[in-house]
């Protein structure tokens, strides 16, 4: 999955071009994400420093190869007879040498660094699940800020219908008072509530622009106006699923889920990190091979050339370290006790969040019926009233009010639509089978414009 999912970025980077449009659906918004999104940029470098510990601890185990070299001006003094018994004469020499060596040392037997090849390989595939958490939760996110931006602009909508049959209310009321008709309370009432539905529909506004923002700040592109996000389709028919049971997705939770599989992995660090710390009491051996040339390396040698070759078995006990290797290996142990409870932890929390999205993807089909059947009756409702109106059996007031009925089911079930496309991709993500296929699914529903693009930021 891992190398599917690099090559996919990798293509979908080189087709972005920044070109302008007034229109973003939800699968370019996941594409500009794919390369602007700071968290999963910083996901990708974090993978890729974590694959490269397979290879720090494949190392330990390789041939080490080192040389040295050395060129040197040499001043000495001598001071001594010359002769059994005779007078000190001091003999002073300056003479240049140099040398060369060469040194390979392989691990025989090493059970650090078999320890430290295990831990480098464990760190890797931690890292490629994080990643590949990264990535499924980066089109949950996509999909959160997308959809979150589009409800903003429906509750936009049902406030401002609300302010105004509040505010035809309030001059339905005044004109009554100048009658002689009305209630002085009743209108006190009716300009307060007016009053909260203007503040209302300014902080609605606020919330279109910050969730805009939000969107903005995902994928990187510039959006001009809120209502070039594209919306969703009429006739929109909830997602059945496949599976209806929950243990089955339980099933492909424990199995799949990369936030489950990288605490594994994490389990198995922790473990080759005690390993380490135990290996400090026992031997190593290395096989040993150097090679060297010198020349005046000494007095005696002066004008000499010596080349040395050696080969060998080095063996290194440990004794006695101060109780430092004990103190290690406890200390390892306690983190590798702590990283089997937190696998426990994140188990539970999979397991918690995937019931939750279970039940909401199946008990939201129920609940976007009836408000389908809702927007239908006040649908009708709006018609028979405006036919009232004209025939003078209703005032406008009237036709205000199944308005904002109407405006609120139309909100509601539009929120209802997004939180089951939504529920539905996390589920997916907490069985840890979520792909870029099953976000093109909920795409499907969405109003599209594939050939437009944002400029970047």
């Amino acid at each position: 999955m891992l190398v599917r999912l690099l090559l996919q970025i990798c293509c979908i980077s080189l087709l972005m071009t920044p070109h302008w449009s007034y229109s973003l659906d939800l699968m370019r918004a996941y594409e500009a994400a794919l390369g602007n999104d700071p968290a999963f940029r910083a996901a990708a470098k974090e993978n890729e420093a974590a694959q490269a510990n397979q290879t720090i601890g494949r190392s330990n185990l390789l041939p080490q190869i080192s040389g040295n070299g050395s060129a040197m001006s040499n001043d000495t003094a001598v001071n001594g007879p010359v002769y059994l018994n005779g007078p000190s004469v001091t003999t002073t020499r300056a003479y240049p040498s140099n040398g060369v060596s060469v040194q390979i040392t392989q691990p025989l037997f090493n059970l650090t660094a078999l320890a430290q090849m295990r831990q480098g390989n464990a760190q890797a595939a931690q890292g490629s699940a994080k990643f590949v958490y990264s990535y499924q939760d980066l089109m949950v996110r996509v999909m959160q800020a997308y959809s979150d931006a589009l409800y903003a602009q429906d509750n936009l909508a049902y406030l401002v219908a609300q302010r105004d049959a509040y505010r035809e209310q309030l001059a339905v009321n005044e004109r009554m008072l100048e009658k002689g008709e009305g209630i002085v309370t009743d209108a006190l009432e009716t300009k307060a509530v007016y009053e909260m539905a203007v503040a209302q529909v300014i902080e609605a506004q606020d919330q279109v622009n910050d969730s805009k923002r939000k969107l903005e700040a995902v994928t990187g592109m510039q959006i001009n106006n809120s209502n070039a996000i594209r919306k969703l389709k009429d006739g929109f028919k909830p997602l059945i699923l496949k599976q209806n049971r929950y243990d089955d997705w339980r099933g492909l939770a424990i199995e799949n889920n990369p936030e489950l599989r990288a605490a594994t992995h994490a389990v198995e660090v922790a473990r080759q990190a005690y390993e380490q710390q135990q290996a400090g009491h026992a031997p190593i051996v290395s096989a040993i091979a150097s090679w060297g040339s010198s020349l005046s390396q000494s007095v005696p040698m002066i004008g000499q050339r010596a080349v040395t070759s050696s080969a060998g078995v080095q063996l290194t006990i440990p004794f006695y370290s101060g109780g430092g290797v004990v103190g290690r290996a406890v200390q390892a142990y306690a983190n590798y006790e702590k990283a089997i409870a937190d696998r426990d932890a994140v188990t539970d929390k999979i397991t918690i969040e995937l019931n939750k999205q279970f039940d909401l993807v199946r008990s939201s089909v129920q609940r976007i019926q009836a408000l389908n059947r809702s927007v239908i009756s006040g649908t009708e409702l709006t018609k028979a009233m405006r036919k009232s109106v004209q025939g003078g059996q209703r005032i406008n007031l009237d036709i205000l009010v199944a308005d904002k009925t109407l405006a609120t089911s139309k909100r509601d079930l539009a929120q209802a639509n997004y939180n089951h496309l939504l529920a539905y991709l996390k589920l997916k993500q907490q069985a840890g089978t979520l792909e870029i296929e099953d976000l093109e699914v909920v795409a499907r529903f969405f109003e599209s414009d594939m050939n437009m693009q944002l400029p970047k930021k």
